[in-house]
């Protein structure tokens, strides 16, 4: 498990290639720390920055810069308001269903609301282990189970590793 703060020491090269991936804990408080490699990676997952968490329906929440996708949101939402209709109303309560903001405070840690529990098939107590993956500017949290290890072993019977 990664901790906030701390490098993952348990990734092998962590700082090559494009993806970068390290379970991490979801309290039973709804905390989860946000790793110092997954911060250099992807810097607007630092402490004090903003996320836009957009929940997908494949169990995971992508993770995005609060600035640039998050504001995208507050002008259509606004846009939807400003038009009024029912069908307004109904697309507003399905950006508001999907789309969350959440703050990384000072000691890199994020307060995971029960939406997101939810979307990831988690039940609303107990600590858990989420994989956190970054590639091209991305983040996303899923639930890892061993059908996880079991594609990672699929996929690798294609090299020699030994």
């Amino acid at each position: 498990m990664a901790n906030a703060g701390r490098p993952t020491q348990f990734q092998i090269a962590a700082q090559v290639g494009k993806t970068w991936r390290a379970l991490v804990e979801l309290g039973e408080d709804n905390r989860l720390s946000i790793p110092i490699d997954a911060a250099r990676r992807a810097p607007w997952l630092g402490r004090g920055f903003t996320v836009l968490a957009v929940l997908g329906d494949d169990g995971s929440a992508t993770l995005l810069p609060y600035e640039i996708h998050g504001k995208r949101v507050e002008a259509a939402l606004a846009e939807l308001a400003a038009n009024g209709s029912e069908q307004s109303e109904t697309l507003i309560r399905a950006i508001r269903a999907t789309r969350l903001r959440l703050a990384i405070y000072g000691d890199g840690r994020m307060v995971v609301p029960a939406d997101i529990r939810m979307c990831l098939g988690l039940p609303p107590t107990r600590a858990f282990f989420l994989a956190l993956t970054i590639l091209d500017g991305e983040a996303s949290l899923k639930a890892g189970d061993s059908r996880d290890l079991s594609e990672a072993h699929r996929i690798l019977e294609s090299i020699d590793l030994s």
